[in-house]
């Protein structure tokens, strides 16, 4: 299993954005801050961009999707999720 950080800039936000965080939800993200979630999970970066991507509402919002090395030396404070326990 992989994690990914998964990160997103919405352009309109008086858009309703409910489908993707159920998306989110659907594939057992955690929220990290505001815009960045992390996710354990057997799908490639690609499949989770391309899932989370339909939910999103033009070109002009932003997704990004990295993977996350848990055997390096992150920190996190203050994050409702810590990095280190996804």
């Amino acid at each position: 299993m992989a994690v990914y950080l998964i990160s997103y800039d919405l352009r309109k936000p008086d858009f309703d954005y409910d489908d993707l965080y159920a998306e989110l939800a659907n594939i057992h993200a955690k929220h990290v801050q505001d815009s960045v979630w992390g996710v354990r999970t057997n799908q490639t970066a690609t499949e989770v961009f391309d899932r989370l991507w339909t939910k999103m509402h033009n070109a002009k919002d932003r997704l990004f999707v990295v993977t996350f090395d848990k055997s390096q030396p992150y920190k996190s404070e203050n994050a409702i999720t810590l990095l280190k326990d996804l």
